[in-house]
């Protein structure tokens, strides 16, 4: 699997999860500690994984494999502090810690990894 190939499946992967949050098919609003502007929160949370996905999906056209390679590290560090924020909801008892979300925190760490190991071949 190349770069270019893992960078375009995570920005899909970004782009679908903020189509269902902006939807409202999925349950993670309705999961969340009850509190004034959830939908709100929501709507906000879904348009920048949108961003994200998208940014991910356009830069392996916008850039050289080099280019790419070099951007990747950082790219991953970013990732990395996504990843820990839904950990610490998690920990704290904001969010529910129920199969979609190891679900997706797998899938994060597995992009993460792929990542790492492409950039570096």
């Amino acid at each position: 699997m190349t770069l270019t190939r893992i960078y375009k499946i995570f920005g899909g992967f970004h782009i679908f999860f903020g189509l269902v949050l902006l939807s409202g098919l999925g349950p993670l609003p309705t999961d969340w500690v009850a509190s004034v502007g959830i939908p709100t929160m929501a709507e906000h949370f879904g348009s920048a994984m949108m961003v994200i996905g998208y940014m991910f999906w356009m830069l392996p056209s916008w850039t050289s494999e080099d280019q790419l390679k070099t951007a990747t590290m950082p790219l991953i560090w970013a990732q990395f502090f996504l990843f820990l924020m839904p950990i610490y909801h998690v920990v704290n008892g904001s969010i529910p810690a129920d199969a979609g979300f190891w679900l997706q925190s797998v899938i994060l760490v597995v992009f993460m990894v792929l990542f790492y190991r492409q950039s570096r071949a």
